[in-house]
């Protein structure tokens, strides 16, 4: 990523607060995560679960921030899995 697009990332996550607005989603939701994520903790994982109704989570063992890239195949099975269920 282009130093540019990082800082843009940190300005738009640092100001970004959508503690409140969680609990009015009412689409099924997933939940990934790679669980050595030092960027983001991955006891963030439950708390988001907690005030999003309706959601499952996974997390991808030894994956770090970029689980998409880390485990493709796997996070790509889950979420077909995922929304396989939704039909």
């Amino acid at each position: 990523m282009p130093p540019y697009a990082r800082r843009g990332h940190l300005v738009a996550s640092n100001g970004h607060d959508a503690w409140d607005a969680l609990p009015q989603i009412t689409a099924p939701t997933l939940i990934l995560h790679g669980d050595q994520d030092r960027l983001t903790p991955p006891d963030n994982v439950a708390l988001l679960a907690g005030r999003i109704p309706d959601t499952r989570t996974h997390l991808f063992p030894g994956a770090r921030h970029a689980y998409f890239q880390e485990c493709r195949p796997q996070a790509s099975t889950v979420v077909a899995e995922f929304l396989a269920g939704l039909q």
